[in-house]
Formats: structure tokens, C-alpha cells, sequence
């Protein structure tokens, strides 16, 4: 049953009791007043569409959001926005409503100010609200998807009903993922709320920042995406976290077997994990711990079209929707998933499904994750593939070399693939591209693909607050040790400072648009195939020191600042 939202926000009123929290507490009441009075300041706005992007501030877009649309406005949300993209969503509207610095010509920029002032605003149920969601476009231009809220309101009343006794138990929400897509949106804001439970308004990065919100809080309901639990449960060793988290839910991609089986182990509880997209909502469900195969929702209706789920359903912005997903039906309610059938490549006659070759290669012993795709060298397509190593894998490569180790790999696949299908571009990453959404971003991979710069095999990495460190093995057969030196090939130095920026990205979730370089030293040459500590200390908002060691000595050391960061 939908939640009458004009009822709810009047019933709120007056309410002390926590909605968000995290940095500071804010009560219903001052929720609600605060919507009362941008629902105010918003009617004033001729346009009937509005553009909200709110980046690192999730009260003030939750405050914003709902004034917007007790406003009567549809809520264009991008999840990126800035003055080169924002023209693509000029047909919607000319009307931005943000808190960033960026100037966007030919838009009337609106900055909000969270200050409640005293209105006699009349609340109305909003189930007819608009918004405008944007896929993560990992392979091209975001496509646009417009909802309502009604669609989103049942998809709560749903999940309120189906996880009833663990809402019983007053967990705290906290999450590793932004309010501003579908997923995010339905779980972070309108769950919360519906459910009747507080909401941490931080957004986690990082284990520790996990672990300091389980410790403070009694019990807490984690939702996440299967790139952050990836990266969580490499470190097992590492960390121990509290058994606390009486859920976690995820979605944005399919999680791993062998991270649902380490994430069940170290918090105690198996992930909650929803299929569907942006266009249908939530379509089906699983819990490893019980099984691989996927129930689908009470509300929700399937059939198959050339082994491709067709879905009609009431959190569906368009029925019947053909999706691109192939699956095998078992019955009526349940389905076992085959992959994407937009994934299927060919390849000299042979039809090769690429979610099949990834979850082969996730099995071999050296490798944790794959992404496959179709790449082009010298005018035809080929197999090229992107992996994440184990240990295991990085002590394999360090001792034997990059050809030995793909070698291994081409001889494993060999008893799934036909030979033509062999992958003929192998790149070895710490961390496969993924959007805020979990999902793989393909335009990064193939530049990663297509890029010379290999990555180093990284040991040992350890993130303890503001600082980073890993042993880096630079592998000799690495272009850039080609010319630099013939007779002694050393590692360059603008390479020793291009993985710098990329470890502040990786690890910080910083961007640098420019720089500056206040201290730089080279002391010792770093060799091929010699393992280098490599120490990553953020000294301020946006000053960071950095160095390169060998037994203890330094290689290199320096300082940078940063600056327009995105």
C-alpha cells in the first residue's frame, strides 16, 4: 500500500525524532520545514522542469529535492553535471538548481540556501512527480528514463514489507552510494523515510570509514554495490568489522560468488541483491548463501522472447520492456541469468558470450575479477580482457613474467573458448573502472586497454585514514622502460608521477584538473621487475606527499597541490 506522502509530511510536523544524521542530526520537523519552505521558494520558478544537481551535500539534496517536487516540478538528475555535458539536457529545461562553483551559460543557475523560514506551505501527496533519470552511459551518451515517484513509492512499499522485521529493529542507514540515481534515490531517501529510520547523510569510501560508522551505531543496514564489497573483502586479513549490519543490500551489477561468500564471512550476513535497471525497477532477488538463482518480485511479471526477459510491472517505465538480459526460466517465479545478449560477440563465425568468459576467468586461482570486450587491432575484432589478481596471481606474475602469466590464462580458457576467441589483449589492473553505481565503465576500459602505460602488480595495500601504501612491482616487459634506457632501463620519472594521480583518484576520490609540484627529488633508480614501497600521505584538503622506497632508502619523494579537483 503507497504511503500518502501529503499525510506523511503533515504527521511530521512536529516530529523530534532523527531522520538524518552523521555530521549533524536533523529532526523530521526541521526536515519538513525545511521542504515547506524550498517548496515555497521553488513555485516561483516558471519552468515546469528543473535540473537538481547536489553533489556532497545529501541533506541539502534530499531538502531540495522534495521542495521540488511539492513544487510541482519534474527533477532532471544528472549524475554528472558540468558546463560541457549540461547543454544535453537543454530541451528539458534551462533552469539548474546547485551548490557547485561551475558557471553554466544559457542557464539560469539557482543556488539554494538550507534556511528554513516560516511558510503556511500545504503539503500534497507527490506520487504523480516526475523525474528524469539518466543510465550510466559506461558505453556511450546517458540515456534518458522518465518516472514517477508513484513507480518508486511502490518499489518502498514493497521492500518495507518483504524486510519488516529487520525495519523492527531500528538500524541505522548508512551507504557507499549517492542519492542521486534510481537506486539511490529508492534505497538512501525514500526507504529511510517510508521505513521510519534515520539515515547517516556521509557517503563510505573506504573499510575504515565502514568500520567507524558500525562503531557508531547499535546496529546499522549497509547499502552498497559489488565494486565497493570487491574491494572490501580483498583485505580480509586486514580488517574486522563488527557484526552489526543486520543487512546489506545491493545492486548496479552482479556480485561476484566468491565476494558474496567473503562478505557473508566477514559481516555475518549474506548481501541482499536486486536485479533490474533504471527502466524496470526492481525485477528479481537473491541471497547467495541460498542460492544462485533469482526469485522474482510478488509484483512483477515475466515472460521470455527469444531467451530475453520481457517485464511487465508496475515499477516499469514502459510495459511489456524487453530487456537485455538472457535468461533460462526454471518456473514461474524463478530464473536463472545467462548474461547480457548484448554481450555476445563474433568472432571468426564463433559466437562468444563475454559474461561467460569472465565468469570463467573469475575462477582461475590468479584472478579475482574480469571485464571482457570486443577491441579492434589492425581492422578486426578481437577478445580483449581486464583482470583483477589474487595473490596468488601477483606473486605468479612477479616471478615469471607478464608472457608466462598470459600464457596460463590462454591455456586455462582454452577448455571453454575456441581458439579464436583467446584473448589478444591482456591488461592487469587494481581496480577495473566502475561508475558510483558499481557498474564496469567501458569507455575507460578500452582507453586503459588502448593505453601504453601498464599499471604496476600492486602487494600488500593498505589504506589507514589519510594515508596509502602498496608494494609496486614495475614489470620489465612495460613500454615505458623501452628507450629510457637502452642498455639500462629505468622507470621515468613523469611515470613514477603519473601513477601518483592515479592512486590519488583511486583511493582519495580526487581528480586533479591541474597541479603543482612544491617538492620533487630522485635519489635512486627504480629498476624493472624490482618491488618498490610506494607511501601516499594526504597532508591537507588538496596537498598530498608522496614517495618511492627500496629496503628502506628513498627513490623519490615529493609534494603536490591539486587543484580543481572533480
Amino acid at each position: 500500500m503507497l504511503v500518502n506522502t501529503a499525510d506523511l509530511f503533515e504527521s511530521k510536523k512536529n516530529d523530534a525524532g532523527t531522520l538524518f544524521c552523521g555530521g549533524t542530526n536533523v529532526s523530521w520537523g526541521k526536515f519538513v520545514a525545511d521542504v515547506a519552505h524550498f517548496a515555497q521558494y521553488f513555485s516561483n520558478i516558471e519552468k515546469d522542469t528543473v535540473i537538481l544537481y547536489i553533489p556532497n551535500n545529501m541533506y541539502l539534496f534530499c531538502a531540495c529535492f522534495m521542495g521540488l517536487v511539492q513544487a510541482n516540478k519534474a527533477v532532471a538528475l544528472p549524475g554528472m553535471l558540468n558546463p560541457k555535458n549540461a547543454p544535453d539536457l537543454a530541451d528539458l529545461t534551462d533552469v539548474i538548481v546547485t551548490d557547485t562553483d561551475d558557471d553554466f551559460p544559457d542557464f539560469c543557475k539557482i543556488a539554494p540556501i538550507a534556511t528554513a523560514t516560516d511558510t503556511d506551505w500545504k503539503f500534497r501527496d507527490i506520487a504523480d512527480g516526475i523525474i528524469y533519470f539518466f543510465t550510466s552511459g559506461s558505453t556511450g551518451k546517458p540515456k534518458r528514463i522518465r518516472k514517477t515517484l508513484a513507480m518508486l513509492l511502490a518499489e518502498v512499499a514493497m521492500h518495507t514489507e518483504m524486510h519488516a522485521e529487520q525495519i523492527k529493529q531500528s538500524p541505522i542507514v548508512i551507504a557507499s552510494i549517492a542519492p542521486h540515481h534510481m537506486y539511490g534515490l529508492l534505497w538512501r531517501v525514500l526507504f529511510p523515510m517510508l521505513s521510519g529510520l534515520s539515515v547517516d547523510t556521509d557517503i563510505i569510501f573506504t573499510p575504515e570509514e565502514l568500520i567507524q560508522k558500525q562503531t557508531a551505531y547499535n546496529k546499522v543496514l549497509f547499502l552498497t554495490t559489488p565494486s565497493f564489497l570487491d574491494g572490501i573483502t580483498r583485505y580480509t586479513e586486514q580488517y574486522t568489522f563488527a557484526q552489526n549490519c543486520i543487512g546489506i543490500f545491493t545492486s548496479g551489477s552482479l556480485l561476484n560468488t566468491n565476494t558474496s561468500a567473503a562478505t557473508y564471512n566477514m559481516f555475518g550476513t549474506s548481501p541482499f541483491e536486486v536485479f533490474g535497471s533504471t527502466e524496470t525497477g526492481g525485477v528479481a532477488y537473491r541471497q547467495q548463501v541460498n542460492t544462485q538463482i533469482w526469485t522474482i518480485f510478488d509484483p512483477v511479471n515475466v515472460s521470455v522472447d527469444d531467451n530475453r526477459l520481457t517485464i511487465n510491472s508496475v515499477f516499469s517505465f514502459m510495459n511489456p520492456y524487453l530487456m537485455s538480459d538472457a535468461v533460462e526460466m526454471l518456473d514461474d517465479n524463478h530464473f536463472k541469468l545467462l548474461g547480457r545478449a548484448d554481450r555476445i560477440v563474433k568472432i571468426a563465425e564463433e559466437r562468444i558470450s563475454l559474461p561467460d568468459m569472465e565468469t570463467k576467468l573469475a575462477e582461475h586461482n590468479f584472478i579475482t575479477r574480469a571485464y571482457c570486450t570486443g577491441v579492434q587491432r589492425n581492422n578486426r575484432e578481437v577478445i580483449g580482457c581486464m583482470l583483477e589478481l589474487t595473490d596468488s596471481g601477483a606473486d605468479f606474475i612477479i616471478k615469471n613474467g607478464r608472457r608466462a602469466f598470459v600464457d596460463n590464462i590462454k591455456k586455462y580458457l582454452s577448455a571453454f573458448v575456441p581458439a579464436v576467441a583467446l584473448p589478444k589483449c591482456v591488461r592487469i589492473v587494481n581496480q577495473i573502472p566502475t561508475n558510483t553505481q558499481g557498474k564496469f565503465v567501458k569507455n575507460e576500459i578500452l582507453s586503459c586497454m588502448q593505453s601504453g602505460v601498464a599499471e604496476p602488480i600492486m602487494q600488500n595495500a593498505r589504506k589507514t585514514g589519510e594515508q596509502f601504501t602498496a608494494d609496486l612491482t614495475f614489470l620489465g616487459d612495460s613500454a615505458y622502460f623501452t628507450g629510457h634506457f637502452t642498455d639500462c632501463p629505468i622507470l621515468p620519472g613523469v611515470v613514477q608521477l603519473h601513477f601518483v594521480f592515479m592512486y590519488i583518484r583511486q583511493f582519495f576520490h580526487l581528480d586533479a584538473a591541474t597541479f603543482d609540484v612544491i617538492k620533487l627529488k630522485f635519489t635512486a633508480l627504480i629498476l624493472p621487475n624490482c618491488t618498490t614501497r610506494f607511501e601516499l600521505t594526504r597532508l591537507g584538503e588538496n596537498e598530498f606527499s608522496f614517495c618511492y622506497s627500496q629496503n628502506g632508502a628513498p627513490c623519490s619523494a615529493g609534494k603536490i597541490n591539486i587543484r580543481g579537483c572533480k
